[in-house]
């Protein structure tokens, strides 16, 4: 079963360092823009956007809704920001390996196109653990873009459209699906079947712009899903590969939406039981995500 160094890429990251910004800080659009559409480019799927921090450095960032803080990843980005502390953040994600750490730069500047953010917190991993085969891939953007504006995201387009989050409304003709966050992530209710055997499993299920997966389910118990002993590589995280299994999900079910016949990876978890739906699944719709109004719309790509 062998899988791409990017079946997923799954950013739950989780730091153990709070960072308070200023009450200036974040991000937004002049009082003169309404909203701001921009071309964006793809990597496996994954949304690429890009970025000018402090004027001069060009980086190309992935937007990914499992990831906190804006992360840059290489060496040379510790000679380019300051840095307020000596003190190292670690955070971890998906995968087998031991967590990353960070040093924490504060009061950067950070702009895409029309979007400005001001005194934006970033940290900087000096090792590249999953962009080393992407030159021009350099990190993540997240949550901090999500909690300011509903986010429009037409893949086969490749357009997304950013609009004040708490100014905007869910057109009536999507399918809309209420929306929680979780430690910052966008979280829906979910009824996974994978075969008529094990029937309708709830569940709750994370938007994940950042993964390559169509569903990802982490159990606590495994034995309930396996069908073989065809163990292998499902994706590689933050933290390293992601062993499990890959199969066919019958059906994913949410409320107003289903889809059918979905290719789904499942691993196991000692903590809990979540999925995660990807961009394999997530590129077939437009999507609008908005944390201010706690809503996810689907409208089928024709």
């Amino acid at each position: 079963m062998k899988q791409r160094f990017w079946n997923s890429l799954v950013f739950s990251v989780l730091f153990c360092h709070t960072v308070f910004a200023l009450p200036t800080s974040g991000f937004h659009l002049p009082d003169s823009v309404a909203e701001m559409t921009l071309k964006y480019r793809t990597v496996k799927n994954l949304i690429l956007l890009p970025v000018v921090i402090n004027d001069s450095i060009h980086v190309n960032l992935i937007l990914d809704t499992g990831c906190r803080n804006l992360i840059l990843f290489g060496k040379k980005f510790q000679k380019l920001l300051n840095f307020n502390t000596d003190r190292q953040i670690q955070f971890s994600g998906l995968g087998s390996g031991n967590p990353l750490q960070g040093s924490l730069s504060l009061n950067n500047k950070v702009v895409i196109k029309a979007v400005r953010g001001e005194n934006i917190p970033i940290v900087v991993v000096p090792r590249k653990p999953v962009f080393k085969e992407y030159a021009d891939v350099h990190g993540v953007v997240g949550y901090e873009i999500f909690s300011m504006f509903e986010i429009e995201l037409n893949p086969r387009k490749q357009l997304i459209v950013f609009r004040p989050g708490a100014k905007a409304s869910a057109p009536a003709d999507y399918a809309q699906i209420t929306l929680q966050l979780v430690n910052a992530r966008p979280v829906m209710n979910s009824q996974i079947l994978i075969d008529a055997k094990i029937g309708n499993q709830p569940c709750d299920l994370m938007i994940d712009t950042g993964s390559c997966l169509g569903l990802l389910l982490k159990t606590t118990n495994i034995k309930k899903y396996i069908r073989s002993n065809c163990k292998g590589v499902v994706g590689r995280g933050l933290n390293g590969n992601i062993s499990g299994y890959s199969m066919i999900a019958e059906k994913l079910t949410l409320k107003g939406f289903e889809t059918t016949d979905i290719p789904i990876a499942i691993t196991t978890s000692p903590w809990h039981n979540h999925a995660s739906v990807g961009m394999e699944v997530l590129k077939d719709y437009v999507i609008i995500i908005n944390y201010c109004k706690s809503y996810v719309c689907l409208k089928k790509i024709s």
